[in-house]
């Protein structure tokens, strides 16, 4: 779709091969036994009942092994995967729950290393986990959800990691299933510069090519329906990208355009929304402007900057039909505190800082940006997900340990759930 409206521009276009860059990543099959039960309220844990091997062979270095599944039932549609950073105060590695909302207990538990990151395919029938094994690579593992077993398990080089609780995952799987991309810092001390690489699902290997994404900044993606094409924000450059790949994930286009205002205004969020050939963006003020990638041109929508209040950058969610998002605002507008959200020159980038929550929703409708109604919470969030039917709203409390429950039609929440210990990130299973 995106291949018919976008024409390549081969003197602007960045079409590289990289034979002499060194990044090795190989997959090593890890072995895993039966699943344990699970069932225990949420926030609580059995002892581990998994084992797994504790080394794997990668590049002819010994890389541990710090992701296995701990005990696990068969997801069933709406269920939660909750990425919890900090699972126990002071203590190493992370945790991914499986969380049943209706009940609100743990059906299942992941124990990883730290700085976790995770995606899931389109289908629901696979896992990827990341998180640090050393100080040069992370592991990534591939869990089949069904059984609750690492299918395989390997070491990934120079994985880009943030010290700060993340506001989006920096991995996405295609709309068809097809690849597994990795944002990656690329370890040379000359440039600063971010990549791509690319997992193929089905083969279960990494692709030869890598997409350059310069000197990116903490970005990610905005449309990602098929393997061969994607667009990406890079908010320390102030640009989205247009990239099209082969088969092997070589770079065909590598397009930019420059968004017409200061980086310090931002982006909140940048959505494509179905039927709709232009891409959405919000700006940190609040403010949304379309950008149609075919002439590079940009309209104003109804939606105006809303000053003292800001938005910081998040995966903002949107309703399964694609006519509504929820945008979290936060009313005590510091632009002390505010200018790490939105990067000014010259400043070390920082993807978000912790203490920057968020105290209400606004409800939008993405046809016309006219506001719909606004929620607001009992706590202050920091991320937010959609039920599979559009009515469950499940915003992500970590600083006290909690789960908002949000009825979308009644705009108002209705329950907390407590889950770990610093729920951060979620996603539905389908």
């Amino acid at each position: 779709m995106r291949a018919n409206r976008i024409q390549a521009n081969l003197g602007r276009s960045l079409f590289c091969l990289f034979s002499s860059f060194l990044f090795s990543v190989s997959i090593a099959l890890v072995l895993a036994l039966p699943p344990a039960a699970a069932g225990a309220a949420a926030g609580q844990t059995d002892a581990p009942t998994q084992a797994s091997a504790s080394v794997a062979i990668s590049s002819g270095n010994l890389v541990p092994l710090n992701i296995e599944v701990e005990n696990w039932v068969k997801p069933e549609p709406g269920w939660l995967y909750v990425l919890d950073p900090k699972p126990e105060a002071g203590g190493p590695g992370g945790r991914v729950w499986l969380i049943d909302p209706e009940t609100a207990k743990v059906m299942g538990s992941i124990r990883t290393g730290d700085h976790a990151d995770f995606a899931l395919s389109p289908d629901g029938s696979r896992l990827y986990v990341a998180s640090v094994a050393d100080a040069d690579s992370s592991e990534l593992a591939v869990i089949d959800t069904a059984r609750g077993v690492v299918l395989k398990s390997g070491a990934v080089g120079g994985r880009a990691v943030t010290d700060a609780l993340q506001p989006f995952s920096t991995m996405a799987v295609s709309g068809d299933g097809l690849a597994l991309r990795i944002l990656i810092d690329d370890p040379k001390p000359e440039v600063d510069s971010l990549l791509l690489a690319t997992f193929d699902t089905r083969a279960g290997e990494f692709l030869p090519g890598i997409v350059h994404l310069g000197n990116c900044g903490p970005g990610r993606f905005i449309s990602y329906p098929a393997a061969d094409h994607f667009d990406f924000l890079c908010p320390r450059t102030n640009r989205i990208r247009l990239i099209h790949v082969d088969a092997d994930s070589r770079e065909l286009q590598n397009y930019d355009v420059s968004l017409p205002w200061e980086r310090r205004e931002g982006v909140a969020e940048a959505i494509e929304v179905p039927g709709d050939q232009e891409i959405s963006i919000i700006r940190g003020d609040g403010a949304v402007v379309k950008l149609d990638p075919g002439p590079q041109g940009f309209s104003e929508t109804a939606a105006h900057p809303g000053l003292p209040n800001r938005i910081p950058p998040a995966a903002w969610p949107i309703s399964p039909d694609g006519s509504r998002i929820y945008l979290g605002y936060n009313n005590d507008y510091d632009r002390q505190s505010d200018n790490p959200f939105y990067l000014h020159y010259g400043r070390p980038p920082n993807v978000r800082p912790e203490n920057s929550l968020v105290y209400e929703f606004r409800v939008l409708d993405t046809h016309t940006w006219q506001k719909i109604g606004s929620i607001r919470t009992k706590l202050p969030f920091w991320s937010a997900v959609t039920g599979n039917d559009g009515k469950t709203l499940y915003a992500m409390a970590p600083q006290k340990h909690s789960i908002l429950v949000i009825d979308t039609v009644k705009l108002r929440q209705i329950r907390t759930l407590k889950v770990g210990g610093t729920p951060t990130l979620a996603l539905v299973a389908p």
